[in-house]
């Protein structure tokens, strides 16, 4: 599979999907972002997507604010109506969404259901993979040109 091919679905596809629900506290979704590394958690309701809580939502809606993360809700703080990508999109496809709404986590559907969540940093990852790659394919490609001359 060419890794610039590689949709934003088999990114997600072999691991643990991890997501809250949006009337637990902001304290019980830290410890839970906390405790799985996660610098962002897709909230739900009723099994559907309604919001998205972030490192930076906690920051400027709680902490700067001075409120008490126990007493506060996530669905008071989250992002709400995230953007997302359906699980046939490329990774590249994701990274040029994730820049133009200078967002950093991307949550990934399909058929209307959550299936996992992308961030800016592994997809920059797999990013710079392929163009490693492509490089090595283009300096092979010139050797042999050389060669034949």
């Amino acid at each position: 599979m060419q890794r610039e091919r590689k949709t934003v679905g088999e990114i997600v596809r072999d691991r643990p999907l991890y997501a809250i629900q949006e009337d637990e506290s902001v304290l019980q979704a830290v410890c839970y972002m906390t405790e799985h590394r996660i610098g962002a958690v897709p909230a739900l309701a009723h099994e559907r997507l309604v919001g998205i809580l972030s490192e930076r939502d906690i920051m400027t809606r709680v902490v700067a604010r001075g409120l008490d993360p126990a007493s506060i809700k996530v669905c008071e703080v989250m992002t709400k109506k995230p953007a997302t990508m359906e699980w046939n999109n490329t990774y590249s496809q994701a990274l040029l969404i994730m820049d133009h709404l200078h967002i950093r986590h991307l949550p990934v559907m399909d058929d209307g259901q959550l299936i996992g969540c992308v961030s800016m940093r592994e997809l920059r990852e797999i990013d710079t993979e392929a163009k490693g790659e492509e490089i090595d394919f283009l300096d092979d490609y010139i050797r042999k040109l050389e060669s034949v001359m």
